[in-house]
């Protein structure tokens, strides 16, 4: 295909961000120096353009104008309430400016984004695309004055970390994290062995695995993480790097990350140092058996030889319909995700899984997996052919729910429990998806007695019509009353049912996903999607999309019903995967 690109390389590109990358210039002109021009055309007219990146061919140059569309976005917002913050945030770009201690900056970028992510939209989903095209905006502008900082005041620290560093994190690692979520990037340990130099193929490999580090590559930069064990706490988050905590009455330092210049990758103190930090990230002794530690490698060995070559095999479509061919593709991935690690997690969430350290582990490898798959999935969606494919979004938002699903219900299956504390926790997560098919029954029942009601009438009415006794006796308008009352009961009786639907999740707020405000995510502004789940205590299988019209008017229960089943019945089948581990 002439428009392919090689996955590997695809994915090397897709997140270089000019407005956030400290040597995004410099990494691109390294790639393109390595390919052919055919990789290089595609690579600009797919990903960078996009992007705004202009590519000077004959000077081998790239270059970026930054945009500031804040003021513009502010202008657009009808909430008042909203309005007058943004406004507020917009002003205090200019005290950001004038911050010169790392501390005061870390403070002030994560205490305004909190107050963005707090701002009650009130479910209207014109708000909400406003408000993370404030947060996207923030972002681009918060990083671009970081960019210019010429000095920051660093406290003294145990790592000696440099300006530069700093930089690198708060612009490459923390600031990207918040733009992307659920698709930014970090190394798995795949890629820590793919590496050349025995620091990332050996030492920085076996401590990953150890601390369950999250490892993040930026321009100039590796980054070591501790995990967090708490939902409320981001791994990436600046202060949580700065920190550095004392023991009383000790000399030793324990820390939450560290730092290694790839530039001093020749330098044995350089690495030496940078292992001895290592060892000093904060890592709770854990009791995990080998099997447990096995699985986890095998979900990730499933993950990278079947799960993404299936998904970045070019798309042939050989006469067929290319969105046949994406529905299939998606089809085959989802069975093969399911088979060979949802249902094995589910075995071994019941099973296998002895002691809440295990219990701890599994979430937080999981955690980190499902995170690597959706932002290769994002890459394979960036493809010409995918790029507005419906169901490729859909698939996403399924992708998105379930790891949003992993984080709401931890504490009540990442727990040891008995087979009697299992099976209530089924019953109970049957509930949403239960209501939900009454609801929808009952409204479709009632419907079916109302449409019949109605035709009587419009039949009543057209023999009436040329009735003389009917006429004097005012019979045709009677009828008429009584098929005008019929219509409008059916009018309430859909919009009732719509209310009731929308109620289910708010009364199942741990069970189901309301995408658009919980995900971060938007499929259209036309259109609300909520997951709910399915397959065994909801681990086995992605949970369905149930979309709902922003316009009650266009609500079709019977269609949403016939949809439903359909969903439900596939995720009820046996599945035997296309390819084995």
């Amino acid at each position: 295909m002439q428009n392919y690109i090689p996955f590997q390389l695809r994915t090397l590109v897709i997140q270089i961000d000019p407005s956030l990358d400290m040597y995004w210039e410099d990494n691109l002109r390294t790639i393109f120096t390595k390919i052919d021009p055919k990789d290089q055309e595609n690579i600009f007219q797919q990903i960078l353009q996009p992007k705004d990146i202009r590519w000077d061919r004959e000077q081998h140059r790239f270059s970026h104008h930054i945009r500031n569309d804040l003021e513009s976005i502010i202008k657009q917002i009808p909430h008042t309430g909203m309005k007058t913050l943004a406004q507020k945030i917009l002003l205090s770009l200019e005290q950001l400016k004038q911050y010169n201690s790392v501390i005061e900056v870390a403070d002030y970028l994560e205490s305004i984004l909190n107050q963005i992510d707090k701002i009650d939209v009130e479910e209207n989903i014109e708000l909400q695309r406003l408000k993370l095209s404030i947060r996207k905006e923030f972002i681009y502008a918060a990083g671009a004055i970081i960019k210019n900082k010429s000095e920051l005041i660093i406290p003294p620290n145990y790592r000696n970390l440099t300006l530069e560093c700093v930089k690198s994190f708060i612009l490459e690692v923390y600031l990207k994290q918040q733009l992307l979520g659920f698709w930014f990037k970090t190394l798995r340990p795949r890629h820590l062995k793919g590496q050349s130099h025995p620091l990332f193929n050996e030492h920085l490999l076996k401590e990953q695995k150890i601390r369950q580090l999250e490892v993040v590559k930026t321009s100039k930069f590796i980054f070591a993480l501790a995990p967090s064990r708490d939902l409320n706490v981001n791994p990436f988050s600046i202060r949580r790097f700065l920190l550095e905590e004392k023991i009383a009455f000790s000399h030793n330092v324990y820390l939450n990350g560290v730092a290694f210049d790839l530039t001093q990758l020749q330098d044995n103190n350089a690495t030496t140092t940078f292992l001895e930090q290592i060892i000093r990230i904060i890592t709770i002794e854990k009791l995990i058996s080998q099997q447990i530690i096995d699985l986890i490698d095998k979900f990730e060995l499933y993950s990278v030889n079947h799960l993404f070559p299936l998904l970045f095999q070019p798309l042939d479509a050989s006469g067929l319909i290319a969105e046949k061919v994406v529905q299939q593709r998606l089809w085959d991935f989802e069975q093969m995700l399911s088979v060979n690690i949802l249902e094995p997690l589910e075995n071994a969430l019941r099973h296998i899984m002895q002691n809440n350290d295990e219990a701890e582990y599994l979430f937080i490898s999981m955690r980190q997996l499902l995170a690597d798959i959706i932002s290769y999935y994002k890459d394979f969606q960036s493809q010409p052919a995918i790029m507005f494919d419906q169901q490729a979004d859909l698939f996403s938002a399924r992708l998105t729910a379930y790891l949003t699903l992993i984080s709401k219900r931890k504490y009540d299956v990442f727990v040891v429990s008995t087979d009697e504390d299992w099976l209530k926790a089924i019953e109970l997560i049957s509930e949403p998806i239960a209501q939900l098919k009454t609801v929808c029954k009952d409204g479709l029942d009632q419907n079916k007695v109302l449409v019949t009601e109605i035709k009587e009438k419009q039949r009543s009415l057209k023999e009436k019509e040329n009735s003389f006794f009917s006429k004097i006796l005012n019979n045709q308008a009677k009828v008429q009353a009584q098929l005008d009352d019929l219509k409008h009961q059916t009018f309430t009786l859909k919009e009732n049912t719509y209310f009731e639907i929308v109620r289910i999740p708010k009364k199942y707020p741990s069970m189901t996903v309301y995408l658009e405000f919980e995900s971060l995510i938007s499929l259209n502004d036309k259109e609300r999607h909520y997951a709910f789940p399915t397959g065994k205590n909801w681990i086995t299988r992605l949970p369905i999309l149930v979309q709902l019209p922003e316009d009650r008017s266009l609500f079709n229960p019977q269609e949403l019903y016939r949809t439903m089943e359909f969903d439900l019945s596939k995720m009820n089948q046996k599945w035997t995967a296309t390819m084995g581990v």
